[in-house]
């Protein structure tokens, strides 16, 4: 037999042997590579499984289903089609590279931010209701760090309580310096109109520029909004930076 029948055959049964392996095996790679990921009842294999549930930083996240794409794995990396349903839902492809990098792309995603919020602290600030829906045409983590993103998202009747903020557009990208940007505007002529940026750089710290033209539709917060912004021609301005991990503690 040629040598190079030999070398494919050898291949094709290791690769067979690989995606029978036991789903669980995924639970010390998810742990290295993004600390706050937890999956629980995993079951099935590296081709195809499932986890009954799935937490990130002790907030329930829903359901996950994948089916692997073996042929990636002659290539250094362990792909698959992802379906997570929960709060939010989302379908992605997702790589995992031997250098530890894990890549997401054509990720789709939608969801009731009251649902997200029914399994959120009590003591969480971030308490909205709204539609969410997105593409996350690329995303990035190594190490549990975001390298990259790009992507679009929208936001569908907004509100904080009582207090209706309208719909809003915004795009995620990644900049030269390795900046993560998104760049938000509210869209039509009810609700909130604003618009801004929220930024996180390589030192995790987070900046906010934000413009609101209509302070007084905040009512009872548009006098703590006008003491914290300074009034510009075109509305008031808000501008705030911190550490990432400080901000964590209110959400």
């Amino acid at each position: 037999m040629p040598k190079r029948l030999v070398a494919i055959a050898i291949a094709a049964y290791l690769l067979f042997l690989i995606i029978r392996l036991p789903a669980n095996l995924l639970l010390p790679l998810v742990s290295t590579q993004v600390t706050d990921l937890k999956l629980n009842g995993v079951e099935g294999t590296l081709w195809r499984g499932r986890a009954s549930s799935v937490f990130y930083d002790n907030i329930y996240a829903g359901e996950l289903e994948w089916e692997a794409r073996p042929l990636r794995l002659l290539l250094g990396q362990w792909s698959a089609a992802v379906q997570l349903d929960g709060p939010i839902n989302a379908r992605a492809d997702i790589g995992y590279a031997l250098t530890g990098q894990i890549n997401v792309s054509n990720a789709t995603i939608d969801g009731n931010l009251s649902a997200v919020s029914r399994y959120l602290p009590q003591t969480s600030v971030m308490a909205l209701q709204g539609e969410l829906s997105g593409l996350i045409e690329s995303l990035v983590v190594q190490q549990g760090g975001l390298l990259e993103i790009e992507g679009t998202f929208t936001l569908g009747n907004l509100a904080a309580g009582d207090l209706s903020l309208g719909d809003f557009n915004a795009e995620a990208a990644t900049s030269d310096d390795d900046t993560k940007r998104l760049v938000f505007q509210s869209v039509g002529r009810e609700g909130l109109d604003a618009e801004g940026e929220l930024s996180l750089d390589q030192q995790d710290k987070i900046t906010l520029d934000l413009l609101v033209r209509n302070p007084g539709h905040l009512g009872d917060l548009s006098g703590l909004f006008r003491k914290f912004s300074s009034e510009e021609p075109d509305g008031n301005r808000l501008q705030w930076s911190g550490d990432l991990a400080l901000l964590k503690r209110f959400l």
